[in-house]
């Protein structure tokens, strides 16, 4: 069974950089929409 918690391990990390990833732009716009007003 190691190799279901390791699938489920790989698919959380990649979860996790996508939604970081997700964030880090939504960050970036709305920065980018205070500055232009």
């Amino acid at each position: 069974m190691w190799y279901f918690a390791w699938i489920l391990g790989t698919l959380l990390a990649c979860a996790f950089g996508i939604i970081t990833a997700l964030a880090l732009e939504h960050i970036e716009d709305s920065q980018v929409q205070q500055d232009g007003k």
